[in-house]
């Protein structure tokens, strides 16, 4: 078994930094069994540099040494120890397995070289390596810490994901040493850097799909028929490694979310009509907390020009919108400012109800009140769109408002509640999707009915407005307020006819209604006298010589 001097090992476990320890070299014990070559590849970072050992050391047979002798290993040939990587942000859900099993990450954990790391669908993850680079995780992606190396005194770094799935965009600290890579390898092609801003996706095939934002990657194609050069992908480029072989693109242009909402007021959903765009197969979309994307809230990908994601907390975010070729290169980024304002909660609007027909002049709004709302704002408009206002108030306590003096058109009106925020200040959330409503005339009053009474029945007829056609109500009751209807009838026509009451006084009223049932005013009450009959002493009815009955009272 190997042993170290005790020299280092006090070095080793005393210094607190990588500076002490660069100044210094390794000195190992040589072990019976041990050879030069077998320590190359226990201890030094690139093996082949056995020979600057074995000149420093004076070893005359590399395959025999002499055990208890002391080896002196330069701090510079040592290979770099095994880091850890910090994670920065989580959206969702987003778990690393290792040989200790299957954890979720938080932020500010460090997550161990050989881990794999697993995105959830929706789910973001942002990690820091040991020296500096930082790797964004996306949705649906599976990819494995496979080397995490970094000695920062001689300025190594060796950093190797191995991505099976999905997508990683890198931004990589520029990388000090020759010895010093940084990569992303799938099955078809592994990128390389010595610093840059890029990205790599993996599809189902395995297929490499680069591109590059700042810097240069270099492209090495795997099994491949034959071997094949590696190919140079400069800023603006992207590249398709597959079984065909390398396609290289330039990034296509960065769309034009101008046209796109700067505010949006749905609490439950966000939703994103995106740009069309020539030979575009996808939209990479992302929403961001800071402008650097590092704290992505959502992400996805998605085949039509249209993203829709769970809603998002008031407040300002980052969006991010990219285009995908024919080959799935994705193009430049779009950015634009994003303002989620969806609290408090609009109110319900309750009455009138969607294109009701109400009568002029006055019409009642009525709507929910919400839960923490201390006021509420009304609008009326002559359009959908609101720039017609007519009326806006002021913050009313009760979610109900009376309009006056509305002349007969179409009217469309919508409500915002207003809450106080964090410092105490009134906030107005957006306002309810618009109703429409119209007003209109009311039918009008019709002309008083003629009323008489021949043979037991009571004959009623009136003249119908002009501007029909109309329906018509009758009522007839004891009391002129028509509190019990003895008849209440809708007829097609202005006439009605029926069995004379029993003798009393009577009140008559008519009015008109129009196709839609709207009802017009009802005409003033007319008084109706049913006479009483005279009786002859065996209490039959006393009639003239012409045969009609003999009554008291007029009609």
């Amino acid at each position: 078994m190997m042993r170290i001097s005790s020299r280092l090992c006090c070095s080793l476990l005393l210094a607190p930094a990588w500076p002490a320890l660069a100044q210094q070299a390794l000195v190992h014990t040589v072990q019976p069994g041990d050879n030069l070559y077998h320590l190359a590849q226990r201890y030094l970072e690139d093996p082949s540099q056995w020979r600057q050992l074995q000149a420093l050391n004076e070893v005359r047979n590399p395959r025999r040494l002499m055990p208890g002798s002391l080896l002196t290993i330069p701090a510079a040939l040592l290979r770099s120890p095994a880091t850890t990587a910090q994670v920065l942000h989580v959206t969702g859900t987003v778990s690393a397995r290792s040989a200790g099993g299957t954890t979720a990450l938080r932020v500010g954990e460090r997550i161990e070289e050989g881990a794999l790391i697993e995105v959830a669908e929706g789910g973001f993850a942002t990690l820091r390596l040991a020296d500096g680079s930082v790797l964004r995780l996306a949705s649906g992606t599976q990819a494995r810490l496979s080397e995490l190396r970094h000695a920062p005194a001689p300025g190594h770094a060796q950093s190797r994901i191995e991505l099976d799935r999905g997508r990683v965009d890198a931004t990589v600290t520029p990388l000090p040493t020759p010895r010093s890579r940084f990569e992303i390898r799938t099955r078809r092609a592994v990128g390389g850097v010595r610093g840059t801003d890029f990205g790599v996706a993996a599809n189902e095939q395995g297929d490499f799909i680069g591109d590059v934002r700042e810097g240069a990657i270099q492209v090495t194609a795997l099994e491949t028929p034959r071997p094949l050069p590696a190919t140079l992908l400069q800023a603006g480029e992207g590249a398709h490694v597959g079984s065909g072989g390398v396609t290289v693109a330039r990034l296509s242009a960065a769309p034009d979310l101008s046209a796109l909402p700067s505010v949006v007021e749905d609490i439950a959903t966000i939703e994103l009509p995106l740009p069309g765009a020539p030979g575009a197969t996808a939209w990479m979309v992302r929403i961001a907390r800071d402008e650097q994307a590092n704290q992505v809230l959502r992400n996805g990908l998605f085949s039509q020009p249209l993203a829709r994601f769970e809603g998002l907390e008031d407040g300002h975010y980052h969006l991010r919108v990219r285009v995908l070729d024919a080959h799935g290169i994705p193009g430049a980024v779009a950015t634009r400012a994003l303002e989620v304002n969806a609290r408090p909660v609009p109110p319900l609007l309750r009455e009138p109800r969607p294109r009701s027909r109400l009568p002029a002049p006055e019409v009642e709004l009525l709507c929910t009140e919400g839960e923490g709302a201390v006021g509420y704002r009304f609008q009326l408009a002559r359009d959908a769109a609101f720039t017609d206002l007519i009326e806006q108030t002021a913050d009313l306590a009760r979610c109900q408002h009376t309009l006056r003096a509305l002349v007969p058109g179409s009217y469309h009106w919508r409500v915002a509640a207003v809450a106080r925020d964090a410092k105490g200040q009134r906030d107005q959330g957006p306002f309810s999707p618009a109703m429409a409503f119209d007003v209109v005339p009311l039918p009008p009053e019709p002309a008083p009915p003629q009323m008489r009474t021949h043979d037991g029945s009571l004959h009623l007829q009136w003249s119908a407005s002009a501007g029909g056609p109309w329906q018509h109500q009758i009522q007839i009751a004891h009391d002129a307020a028509f509190t019990r209807p003895l008849d209440d009838r809708l007829l097609a026509e202005p006439s009605f006819t029926r069995a004379a009451p029993a003798p009393g006084l009577y009140h008559v009223r008519v009015r008109q209604l129009d196709a839609e049932g709207l009802r017009g005013p009802w005409t003033g009450a007319q008084r109706l006298e049913i006479p009483t009959r005279v009786l002859t002493t065996d209490l039959q009815p006393l009639t003239n010589s012409e045969g009609q009955p003999v009554q008291h009272g007029n009609r």
